[in-house]
């Protein structure tokens, strides 16, 4: 009986990384972005065609923010967006939602994917009189050289969570079902219509996670899906499968699955052999693999070609200068030491706050370390000496969020510093620092806000009370003398704290304290501060702990130019550009 070969090739969280060039370190590159993964995809699909070989590609999601392109894009409105004439030229057969599809409205979504010439599907997002936003799903056929042609069905969900982050443009206007609920129903209907079923899951893999519904990741049950033969992931940045990850030939539970992390740095594919029966096509076996594309593809000049004009728009759009700064602005070491990076985030909204409203009792700013190496050793803050632009603005703030005040009593505020505080191992531990991941074990940095007008310590010997989403985990207590303005802090105190909209749409137990959204951009905030009040300030750090010594943490190779201003030094090189050091939190206060 003749062997039929089905191939899907799959990108996730691309983030408008399209071009060979790092705009921030202002230099050509070949590591990631979608002329890369295109030119992988475009090579494949031509052997592919000469082996007898289906190919399907497909994106699961989060193309629209995440880039200077993609701000680039969202600013001045090109006739096109550049991530959709690249996917269009590639031949994508179609692509899910991401949750970062929704940061710019549902207008903004709406006349994007309009120029699509691939289906953009999604199951469970459906507005408020009940219809589906996008397609449900769609039908791809694939024809053989002998005539016979597979159907492939794919459909797309997205976390409900969308709806808190937001929130601004989405109460009212859609509702979300839980993914698995969604998933299963429009699967059971594909059977029925298909020979193959592929889930495009913008969710991550989280195998510790509850089986209950509403979570954020939630790959391991929808994989459980008996109607899904095929999954696509993303959301988390991670590889599924890698070297710290593996799976019987790439599938969790019986479904083939795939996450090629981010920045299209990989490639994902699942091979698929097929049996031919009276009724179509059946799985006879499969296997799934992650490609990483750096030093194992040919770039295709037409694609380099193609992203030319938007190229060069780039450096107009991004090299105004809007001040200067003294010192080299970085956030090398931002979650165990003063950065100005961090702190410029909160001096900036501050300042606008104040401007607007008058100086205001108990005001409290805050600020993450959003860039402290979770995509990779060049996602860091490196601002160097003298002019300061655009691109560095967006480079400090990297997120369209909005600034947000949020009134809160010295209780949740207290709860609040405990999540931040559990982005910490414990004392004795090899690293001080969890691993800057969305999932557990890990801690995303842009989750561990800093107070700046408050003062407090922190006890590691103590157990983290939360875990990486602002879930209580435990009953420990790692906040130790909280104080403002050297008044020691009570339940019952009244602080408004300056955030942006995604802390207090996304954090639990912030979510029944009425906020205050202004109608200002956070990004916007930090230029206009550098405009107005420059950059020459020596950065505080407002917590100590118990136990102030030596310890270590993971940071870029990059931070060997400035290390020599922190009481750090470096112990060795770790991979893809990492270093491991030692700083002394004695010298840092």
């Amino acid at each position: 009986m003749k062997d039929y070969q089905l191939m899907i090739l799959g990108t996730t969280d691309v983030h408008a990384h399209i071009s060979l060039y790092d705009y921030f370190l202002e230099t050509a590159q070949e590591t990631n972005g979608l002329i890369l993964a295109g030119s992988k995809i475009r090579e494949i699909q031509e052997k592919n065609a000469e082996e007898n070989i289906a190919t399907v590609v497909l994106d699961n999601g989060d193309i629209l923010q995440g880039s200077l392109i993609a701000d680039y894009a969202a600013d001045k409105r090109p006739e096109m967006h550049p991530m959709i004439q690249m996917m269009n030229a590639i031949g994508y057969d179609a692509m899910t939602l991401g949750n970062h599809e929704f940061n710019y409205g549902l207008d903004y979504l709406r006349t994007t994917m309009s120029k699509a010439n691939f289906p953009v599907v999604n199951c469970n997002v459906k507005t408020m009189d009940g219809n589906y936003l996008f397609q449900p799903y769609t039908i791809i056929e694939k024809t053989f050289d002998d005539g016979a042609t597979v159907k492939v069905g794919v459909t797309g969900v997205v976390p409900e969570q969308i709806m808190m982050w937001d929130d601004k443009w989405l109460r009212d206007n859609v509702q979300v079902e839980d993914m698995y609920t969604a998933a299963k129903a429009c699967a059971a209907e594909l059977r029925s219509l298909c020979d193959v079923v592929i889930c495009l899951c913008h969710t991550g893999f989280d195998p510790s996670a509850s089986n209950e519904p509403g979570l954020e990741n939630q790959v391991h049950l929808l994989a459980s899906i008996s109607d899904i033969d095929a999954i696509i992931f993303g959301h988390t940045h991670q590889l599924f499968p890698s070297e710290d990850v593996t799976a019987d030939y790439g599938r969790i539970h019986h479904t083939y699955a795939v996450q090629p992390a981010s920045f299209a740095s990989h490639l994902g594919k699942i091979e698929l052999n097929l049996k031919r029966t009276a009724a179509g096509f059946e799985i006879k076996s499969g296997h799934s693999e992650v490609i990483e594309l750096k030093d194992k593809t040919t770039i295709d000049d037409t694609l380099v070609e193609l992203n030319e004009e938007t190229h060069q728009a780039i450096f107009s759009y991004i090299n105004k200068k809007i001040g200067e700064t003294p010192r080299f602005i970085d956030s090398f070491f931002s979650q165990l030491a003063p950065s100005m990076a961090v702190e410029l985030v909160a001096r900036s909204g501050k300042h606008a706050y104040i401007k607007k409203y008058g100086e205001t009792k108990q005001l409290i700013s805050t600020s993450a370390p959003l860039k402290a190496g979770r995509d990779g050793a060049n996602d860091y803050v490196m601002v160097p000496r003298g002019d300061v632009t655009i691109k560095d603005a967006i480079s400090i703030y990297r997120f369209p969020n909005k600034l947000t005040a949020v009134e809160v009593n010295g209780r949740i505020l207290k709860e609040w510093l405990e999540w931040s505080a559990s982005a910490f191992n414990c004392y004795d531990d090899e690293y001080l620092l969890k691993d800057n991941q969305s999932i557990a074990p890990g801690f995303p940095s842009y989750n561990m806000d800093i107070f700046y007008e408050l003062d407090y310590l922190i006890d590691l010997n103590e157990e983290a009370r939360y875990n990486h989403a602002g879930i209580q985990v435990s009953d420990s207590e790692r906040i130790k003398e909280l104080s403002f303005e050297g008044r020691t802090v009570d339940d019952n105190d009244v602080f408004t704290v300056l955030t942006n909209d995604y802390r207090v749409n996304f954090t639990p137990f912030l979510k029944d304290f009425p906020a205050v959204v202004e109608d200002t951009d956070v990004r916007e905030t930090v230029i206009d501060y550098i405009k107005e009040e420059g950059t020459d300030f020596s950065p505080i750090w407002p917590f100590r702990f118990t136990e102030e010594g030596v310890y270590r943490m993971k940071t870029s190779a990059h931070a060997q130019h400035v290390i020599n201003h922190y009481p750090a030094k470096i112990i060795s090189e770790l991979a893809d550009n990492f270093i491991a050091v030692e700083v002394n939190t004695k010298e840092r206060i």
